[in-house]
């Protein structure tokens, strides 16, 4: 019970627990976001979109890129949108970080009106309700071409996806939503997959 109890935390932080679990992400998901971003080129003044921000560490590091990046963030969780507020209070001030509360699988963004140049997904499409729907929605807000950056702990996708779990079978339903071109990297205990959007 306690088990699920914490993957459910995991999903959705709430509560006194769930501001413990976004402060702790800040910190042990550093590492692998810099690993992410280093897998692309993020061009200067691009507009970049995470998903699920969780205590903001990836803003963080494209932010220390200094390279006038306009940041927007969406979670799912409140207890995240306050911990990331928080961080970044100086950022969103000026206006180069704007973050929401919402679901991947229903983003709040129209058609047309944000075409982000990148995605990012640290740690976080292996909770995701409906991984087709959420990829779909994904693919719909980028501009074209674009880069999804989905990175996460090889064990974690062991345990937590049923579907979808393997190279195999998630390259297969990228490419059948739209992507054009899926290419994976790896080290001992991190995946990524660098996802183009583009005619």
């Amino acid at each position: 019970m306690l088990i699920q109890y914490l993957i459910k935390q995991s999903r959705k932080p709430s509560g006194l627990v769930g501001r413990l679990i976004t402060n702790i992400w800040s910190s042990y998901f550093k590492e692998l976001s810099l690993w992410a971003i280093k897998q692309t080129t993020i061009p200067n003044n691009s507009r970049i979109l995470e998903i699920g921000y969780g205590g903001g560490s990836t803003i963080k590091n494209l932010l220390e890129l200094d390279k006038n990046l306009d940041i927007h963030g969406i979670d799912i969780s409140k207890e995240s949108y306050q911990t990331a507020r928080r961080v970044h209070s100086d950022a969103i001030e000026n206006g180069s970080v704007k973050l929401r509360i919402g679901n991947v699988a229903n983003l709040p963004y129209q058609n047309n009106d944000f075409d982000f140049d990148l995605v990012f997904a640290t740690q976080t499409h292996i909770f995701w309700e409906d991984l087709k729907q959420s990829f779909q929605e994904i693919y719909r807000v980028m501009s074209n071409p674009s880069t999804l950056i989905i990175a996460s702990e090889k064990e974690k996708i062991k345990y937590h996806m049923t579907d979808y779990g393997t190279n195999h079978e998630l390259r297969q339903l990228l490419t059948n939503i739209g992507f054009s071109k899926i290419e994976e990297k790896q080290n001992y205990k991190w995946v990524v997959y660098v996802v183009t959007k583009s005619d």
